[in-house]
C-alpha cells in the first residue's frame, strides 16, 4: 500500500508540473523561407516537424518589425515605446554599439525574471541586443540580470565588421560572453552555431529531470547578415548561400529536439519558433530571405517597416498531447501573447503593476477552433503607430516611402536601398516624418482576401467603411492615451568606458582571448 501511494504521489506531482517552454527565434527569417510555408529550394525538415506536430500559424504578427524592439516586446509582452526601447531613425532603432550605456530598463520584466521567480531555471544561447551595461554597472542590461540563470551569446548582433573575413580591429568589438565573462574576443564564427547549439543541449540535459521546470530562449543568429555558415554545411542547400546558412538553423533545431526526445520530456515542453521581424531585403535577393505566400505572390514590404513583409513571419507552437497536432490556424496572434501565455502555463499570475499588451493565447493552442483574443494589434514604426490590425483589416496610417520609387534598384524592391542611412551600414526604412507616406484616411486592407496589400478597400467596396475608419480612429486615441511617455534608451552615444576588453589591455586591437570552457560556469 505505501509503494502504491507513493506512486499516486509521483504521479500527481508530475501531472502538477507546469512544463518546459523554449523559444526558438531566428533572425530575419522570411514569411516564406522554411519548408512548411512553401519553400521549395531549401530543406529544413527539423523546424517543419514542429508544424507536423503542432501547429502553424500563418498569421504570427511580431512586436515590431526590426530586431530590439521587437525582442523587448516579446520578452515583456509590452509595446517597446512603453520602456523607451525604440527610435524612428537608424542607427538609433537598434543597439549599435557595445559601448552604449543604454539599453534594457532595470524596473522591465522580462518573462525569464517572472518564470525564475516562479520557480523555474532560465537559460539562453546566442543574440540578445538589448544593451551591454552603464558606468555604474557594466553589466546592467546582459541577461543576468534579466532572468536568466545561464546565458552564453552575443550581446549585441551580427554585425557587417564581425564577418570572418574583415581584417581590420574592428573585429575586436565582436564578443562572445559567458554570463558576464567576455570568453572570445574577437568572436569566433567558424563553430559559433555548434558552440550555441551545445550550450542548449547541455542545459536541457542538466534540468530535464530536475527539480524545476526550465525555460529557454534559444536566439539564432542565422539568417542574418552577413551570413556565414559552418564548414560542414556550406554548398549543401539548393538555395544558395541563404540556405546554407538556414540549413544550418535546422540542424540545430534538429539538435535541440533530440535533446528533449532523448530526456523523454518532449511531451512536457511548450515550444515557440518564430522570427524577430521580416526579411532584410536591402541585402540583396542573394542574402535575404522570401515572403512569399503563394506562386508569384509575396507579401508587401521587408524588415523595418509595418507592411506584412515586416511583421508577418512563420509562426510554429508544438507541445505533444496538449497541442492538436497538423493544425493550421489562421488566427491572428502576436509575439507579445508569449509573455502572458508562458505564465498562464506556468500557474503564475501576470503582474498588475503594469500594462500588458499582449494576450494570453493558452486556450487557443489546446483549442485552435476558438477565435483569436485580439480587438486591435498596433504597429509600431518608431515613436508612432503606422499600422493596425482589426479582425481581417488592416489599417495603414503611414507607409514606408521607398527610395526606388525614385531610384530604380536592382538589389530589392518595396524597400530603401539608397537611404540616407546607408553610411551607418544599413539602408533600411527608416520612420520618421520624411521617411513615411501619411494616409489620411487610413488605407484598409481585407487581410483575409489581400495578403499581398494591392487592392485598398473604398466606401465602394467596404460597407462599413466610414464605420470602422471612425472607430479606429478612436481607438487608436485611446491607446495614445494610455502610452506615458518613457525614458528614451536608444538615443544614447558610445562611451569608450564602456567598451569591453576582455584582458583590459587597450587598445581595443590589444583585447583578444579565447577562453571558453563548455560546462565551466563563468560569472
Amino acid at each position: 500500500m505505501w509503494t502504491l501511494g507513493l506512486l499516486v504521489c509521483v504521479s500527481l506531482a508530475l501531472a502538477a508540473r507546469p512544463p518546459n517552454i523554449l523559444l526558438l527565434v531566428a533572425d530575419d527569417l522570411g514569411y516564406g523561407d522554411l519548408s512548411c510555408f512553401g519553400r521549395q529550394n531549401i530543406s529544413s525538415p527539423h523546424i517543419d516537424s514542429l508544424a507536423r506536430d503542432g501547429i502553424r500559424f500563418t498569421q504570427f504578427l511580431t512586436a515590431a518589425p526590426i530586431c530590439t524592439p521587437s525582442r523587448a516586446g516579446m520578452l515583456t509582452g509590452r509595446l517597446p515605446r512603453r520602456f523607451g526601447m525604440t527610435a524612428n531613425t537608424l542607427p538609433w532603432r537598434v543597439m549599435v554599439w557595445l559601448a552604449q550605456p543604454g539599453g534594457f530598463p532595470h524596473d522591465e520584466l522580462t518573462m525569464a525574471e517572472v518564470l525564475r521567480d516562479g520557480g523555474y531555471a532560465t537559460g539562453m544561447s546566442g543574440k540578445w541586443h538589448l544593451g551591454l551595461g552603464t558606468k555604474e554597472d557594466h553589466h546592467a542590461h546582459l541577461p543576468p540580470s534579466h532572468g536568466f540563470d545561464s546565458y552564453l551569446g552575443i550581446p549585441l548582433t551580427n554585425m557587417p565588421y564581425c564577418h570572418p573575413d574583415q581584417s581590420d580591429e574592428s573585429k575586436q568589438y565582436c564578443i562572445l560572453m559567458a554570463n558576464n565573462t567576455i570568453v572570445e574576443q574577437p568572436t569566433i564564427y567558424s563553430n559559433l552555431t555548434s558552440v550555441l547549439t551545445q550550450h542548449a543541449v547541455d542545459f536541457i540535459d542538466g534540468h530535464a529531470q530536475g527539480e524545476k521546470p526550465f525555460f529557454f530562449y534559444m536566439s539564432f543568429m542565422h539568417v542574418h547578415t552577413p551570413l556565414f555558415t559552418s564548414p560542414a554545411f556550406v554548398n549543401v542547400s539548393q538555395g544558395g548561400r541563404f540556405g546554407d546558412n538556414l540549413e544550418e538553423m535546422d540542424w540545430a533545431v534538429g539538435r535541440i529536439l533530440a535533446a528533449l526526445d532523448a530526456n523523454n520530456i518532449a511531451n512536457d515542453t511548450l515550444i515557440f519558433f518564430f522570427s524577430d521581424n521580416g526579411p532584410y531585403a536591402e541585402e540583396g535577393w542573394d542574402n535575404c530571405g522570401r515572403t512569399t505566400f503563394a506562386p508569384g505572390q509575396r507579401l508587401k514590404g521587408s524588415k523595418g517597416q509595418t507592411y506584412e513583409g515586416g511583421i508577418r513571419v512563420p509562426g510554429l507552437a508544438r507541445w505533444p498531447g496538449t497541442i492538436p497536432a497538423g493544425v493550421v490556424s489562421d488566427n491572428v496572434v502576436s509575439a507579445l501573447d508569449l509573455f502572458p501565455t508562458a505564465l498562464s502555463v506556468a500557474g503564475i499570475p501576470l503582474p498588475t503593476d503594469r500594462v500588458f499588451d499582449g494576450l494570453d493565447i493558452s486556450a487557443m493552442l489546446r483549442n485552435p477552433s476558438l477565435p483569436s483574443p485580439h480587438e486591435y494589434i498596433w504597429h509600431y514604426c518608431g515613436y508612432n503607430v503606422t499600422a493596425a490590425r482589426h479582425g481581417n483589416y488592416k489599417f495603414h496610417f503611414a507607409t514606408a516611402n521607398w527610395s526606388t520609387t525614385f531610384t530604380p534598384s536592382a538589389k530589392c524592391e518595396e524597400c530603401c536601398p539608397d537611404a540616407p542611412t546607408a553610411q551607418f551600414g544599413g539602408s533600411m526604412c527608416d520612420c520618421a516624418e520624411n521617411d513615411l507616406i501619411f494616409h489620411d484616411p487610413p488605407l484598409i486592407y481585407d487581410m483575409s482576401r489581400d495578403r499581398g496589400e494591392t487592392m485598398p478597400l473604398t466606401p465602394a467596396t467596404m460597407p462599413d467603411y466610414d464605420q470602422e475608419i471612425a472607430a479606429v480612429r478612436a481607438q487608436l486615441k485611446l491607446h495614445y492615451d494610455g502610452v506615458a511617455p518613457a525614458p528614451d534608451q536608444m538615443h544614447t552615444a558610445p562611451e569608450l568606458e564602456l567598451a569591453p576588453c576582455c584582458n583590459g589591455v587597450w587598445p581595443i586591437s590589444s583585447c583578444e582571448c579565447n577562453n571558453y570552457i563548455p560546462g565551466h560556469v563563468y560569472p
